[in-house]
């Protein structure tokens, strides 16, 4: 049949426009998809996508980035928005504490969020002074920001602790301060994240490979003298410039950038002495670790934190102590009793530091401990600086009857913090007060994790028959045993027999060279062994 000349029926002609119509709708969606795909504020929110999907809070992560613009440095932007949360906060604890300013707990926080701020506006001005034309290092940005997301756990935990000792009226204080402070510590945890998905692309690896030197870090130690010639004497008994180091401390020139040398002559130092955030470089030097005493007796039974409890306090950065002792006389039943607390970039050589339950509280940034010898009895060696204890004398007491010693309780609450505890070199034994017999009654283990990911390496130590054959100790209430990093790598002595040692997922003794390299002054201060350099503490040989 010959269809020419004849009329197409009124519907088909409808279908046909109908087909033609969808088939134009089509290409259409797919032009504008193809153009949205390739606008610039859909590029950057499959970037943010991206990104945080590498964090452990993502939802957070995505809502903190929303507003971020093109040009703008992701990490950067992420410090910035973190530092308006802090600042917030600082706000509403200092609101909600005003008719308790006689509480110790709530002035810690207040100034450890001043602390929190300070550390990440560090963190900020670094960043943005490092060349964004070759890859950068972020070893230092790293500790500052480990550092300020330890301070949130702080400030929540010096509630805690006070609840369980004293009556403070209305018990929810700690509740509150978490629900107000986690988030800040999430944001940090992201952040941290994201630095380690920067640090492993393949661009930032292949520069690594090439041998280019990483630009960023700290070089205090270069600039420090090379004697410890005195700025100032002190002496009790009125031949120095002043009877107190605390008055000493307060009249030396803040934010120095030159060692600031403060000699204290033999004597015993009766006094709570501050290091604050303004004095920078201060060097104290004392005539010997049993001659320069400073002590104090401040404890959690009396009313103080532990954060607040320590007889020297070290804030100020780039601190150098030698040849001293620092201990806290109260009591073992006092409960935590602070000789020392550490927040700060420090380094100290031949000092004694003595308390009985946590007598050295490593709470933040990068120490080092030369030569020194500690002793207490639970957690006594704590926190979560990255601190590395090298050629130190460790001495056990006797705890209260029933106690349990634990030697260290390390406080690594997040996966990418470069934090932890290395006891290099080091001799552990019992102190004489407990004698052989006693040893039986109170076993002593070489740590508990106080935290999640807690990290402890112990190697090419003594370790004394007090040890007990476990070597670790659970501590359910604050971490999961699987999750924690406890490496024991060629110790000797009668306490590092390997045969019942826990068989935590976390838990190594098959070390490689590779794995004590990482644990070493040089490599676990992060690459900073610049701010090291000094002779007035020969850390190597």
């Amino acid at each position: 049949m010959d269809w020419r000349g004849m009329m197409i029926p009124h519907f088909t002609k409808t279908r046909i426009k109908m087909i033609t119509l969808v088939i134009s709708l089509i290409i259409f969606a797919s032009l504008l998809l193809h153009i949205s795909s390739n606008h610039p504020r859909n590029r950057s929110l499959s970037l943010i996508n991206d990104a945080c999907s590498h964090t452990l809070y993502a939802a957070l992560c995505r809502s903190t980035l929303s507003a971020i613009g093109n040009s703008t440095d992701v990490i950067e932007f992420a410090i910035d928005r973190t530092v308006k949360r802090v600042q917030a906060a600082r706000t509403s604890v200092a609101d909600h504490f005003a008719a308790h300013q006689d509480l110790s707990a709530a002035r810690d926080c207040v100034e450890l969020l001043d602390q929190t701020l300070y550390e990440l506006e560090s963190a900020m001005a670094e960043l943005s002074s490092l060349p964004s034309s070759r890859p950068r290092s972020y070893a230092n940005i790293n500790t500052l920001l480990s550092a300020a997301m330890t301070n949130e756990q702080t400030c929540i935990n010096g509630f805690l602790d006070l609840e369980q000792v004293h009556s403070l009226g209305s018990r929810g204080n700690g509740r509150y301060l978490h629900k107000l402070l986690t988030p800040i510590s999430h944001m940090i945890s992201n952040i941290l994240a994201l630095i380690k998905h920067v640090e492993s692309s393949s661009s930032f690896r292949e520069t690594i490979k090439k041998g280019e030197r990483m630009v960023g870090g700290g070089e205090w130690a270069r600039r420090k003298s090379k004697s410890a010639r005195p700025n100032v004497v002190v002496d009790r008994d009125g031949s120095g410039r002043y009877r107190l180091i605390g008055e000493a401390v307060a009249a030396a020139p803040n934010m120095s950038k030159k060692t600031y040398v403060i000699k204290i002559n033999a004597g015993v130092y009766k006094e709570n002495v501050v290091i604050p955030r303004e004095k920078m470089n201060i060097m104290l030097v004392g005539d010997g670790m049993k001659s320069t005493i400073i002590t104090g007796s401040r404890s959690l039974a009396d009313g103080f934190s532990t954060f607040e409890s320590a007889t020297l306090t070290v804030v100020g950065d780039k601190f150098i102590a030698r040849d001293i002792t620092i201990e806290n006389t109260a009591a073992a039943e006092k409960h935590q009793a602070v000789a020392l607390r550490v927040t700060s970039n420090a380094a100290f050589y031949r000092c004694g530091i003595l308390s009985y339950q946590d007598t050295l509280y490593a709470h933040s940034l990068r120490q080092l401990y030369q030569e020194c010898t500690i002793e207490g009895t639970i957690d006594f060696i704590f926190g979560n600086a990255a601190a590395v204890f090298n050629k130190c004398r460790i001495l056990v007491r006797r705890p209260l009857r029933g106690q349990r010693n634990t030697i260290t309780a390390q406080g690594r609450d997040d996966p990418n913090q470069n934090t932890g505890i290395s006891l290099h070199k080091c001799t552990i034994e019992a102190a004489p007060e407990l004698n052989s017999t006693e040893r039986k009654h109170f076993p002593t283990y070489l740590g508990r994790p106080w935290r999640k990911y807690s990290r402890v390496f112990v190697g090419n130590s003594y370790l004394g028959e007090l040890i007990h054959p476990r070597g670790w100790l659970e501590w359910p209430q604050y971490s999961n045993a699987d999750t924690v990093e406890y490496v024991e790598c060629r110790n000797y002595g009668p306490g590092a027999a390997m045969r019942r040692r826990i068989s935590w997922a976390g838990y190594r003794n098959n070390c490689t060279v590779e794995m004590v390299k990482q644990f070493t002054v040089a490599e676990f201060l992060h690459g900073e062994d610049d701010w090291l350099e000094s002779t007035v503490i020969p850390i190597f040989g």
